[in-house]
C-alpha cells in the first residue's frame, strides 16, 4: 500500500517531533538550488538541545518520499545552531534523489569543503543513528517505515581508511578513542 506524500510527510514530521519531544523544534528548510525540483517535499528541522554540551540536530523530513520500500532520512549533530547543515541536508538528500547516487550505511559523500566553519572535516559517513537508536531510525508505518541515517563528520584520512579496509575498521577506532563527535576540530583518527 502507498501512503500518500501529504499524510507521509505528516507522519515523518510527527515522528521527529515525538521523538525529541520536550525540545524546541523548528522548521529550517533550505529552498535554495535544485533540491526542491528533485525532492519538493523535503522539509528540515532544527532540534535544540535542552541542556549545555548537548547536540543542535538538524533533521529531514521529506527525503525518503521518492523511495519505494520505506526510504532514507538524515540528520546531522552539531554544536551550535548553523544554517549551513540545512544547506548540507538539502545536498545530501538531492545527490540521494538520483537512483545512482543512493545513499547507505557505509556511504562516504566528500562534502567539496569543511562540513562547517571552523572544522577540518570535509567528508561525511553515512551511518546508523548510533546516538539515538531504533526509536528514531525507523519510522513508523504511516511515515512509510522510513529510516533515519546519521551523518558522521569525518576527515579525508578516515573517508581513505573507510575505502581502503571496512566501516568496521573505522568504527573501531572511533570507539576506541572515546571520540567527542561534536568537537569541531577533533583531530583525524588515522
Amino acid at each position: 500500500m502507498t501512503i500518500g506524500g501529504d499524510a507521509r510527510i505528516a507522519a515523518l514530521e510527527r515522528h521527529v517531533r515525538e521523538f525529541w519531544h520536550g525540545h524546541e523544534v523548528e522548521a529550517v528548510t533550505w529552498e535554495q538550488g535544485p533540491v526542491l525540483d528533485r525532492v519538493p517535499d523535503l522539509a528540515t528541522y532544527r532540534v535544540a538541545p535542552r541542556s549545555a554540551g548537548e547536540a543542535w540536530v538538524y533533521v529531514t523530513a521529506g527525503a525518503s518520499v521518492h523511495e519505494a520500500g520505506g526510504g532514507t532520512e538524515f540528520f546531522v549533530m552539531s554544536p551550535v545552531a548553523a544554517r549551513i547543515h540545512a544547506r548540507t541536508l538539502a545536498m545530501v538528500s538531492h545527490l540521494h534523489s538520483f537512483e545512482e547516487y543512493r545513499l547507505d550505511v557505509g556511504s562516504v559523500i566528500d562534502a567539496g569543503g569543511p562540513w562547517m566553519d571552523g572544522s577540518k572535516m570535509d567528508h561525511l559517513l553515512v551511518s546508523p543513528p548510533y546516538p539515538y537508536g531504533p526509536a528514531l531510525e525507523r519510522a513508523p508505518e504511516a511515515a512509510g517505515g522510513a529510516r533515519f541515517l546519521w551523518l558522521l563528520p569525518i576527515h579525508r584520512s578516515e573517508a581513505a581508511l573507510i575505502g581502503a579496509e571496512s566501516l568496521d575498521a573505522f568504527e573501531e577506532v572511533l570507539e576506541a578513542e572515546g571520540v567527542n563527535v561534536l568537537d569541531l576540530d577533533r583531530a583525524p583518527l588515522v
